[in-house]
């Protein structure tokens, strides 16, 4: 004979479960994208262009947590030392001063982007399939 189920009960184990999961899913996220983003901070750092005035501009990455709503997050890599600098460096510029003509662009910030936002992907599908 077949046994009688509370459904508030198998409603309620349910929904425990679910909570327990995506608990443990936002945990695991962000562990993800926190190891992926130090990554993304030592690769600029190596990357980032250096000569004369530059040294302090490969050494100012910082990386900056912000937690947007109840369950979002994100990570920012930043340049602290010479913010205004990353745009010019990584799209060149036009040079003012002289004959004029064209700084050359260093583009290093939209790799280690690319870089970043794939491997974040890919360790989560990681993740998923285990």
């Amino acid at each position: 004979m077949a046994q009688k189920v509370n459904i508030e009960d198998m409603t309620d184990a349910i929904i425990s479960a679910l909570k327990e999961y995506s608990k443990i899913s936002e945990e695991e996220m962000m562990g993800i994208a926190r190891e992926v983003t130090k990554e993304g901070n030592k690769k600029l750092k190596t990357t980032s262009p250096t000569g004369h005035s530059k040294d302090s501009y490969a050494k100012g990455w910082r990386v900056k947590y912000i937690r947007t709503g109840s369950n979002k997050f994100v990570f920012t890599i930043y340049n602290k030392t010479k913010p205004g600098l990353t745009h010019l460096l990584e799209k060149g510029h036009i040079i003012v001063q002289g004959k004029g003509g064209r700084a050359k662009a260093y583009p290093h910030i939209a790799k280690v982007e690319q870089w970043c936002n794939s491997e974040f992907e890919k360790r989560i599908k990681r993740r998923l399939s285990e």
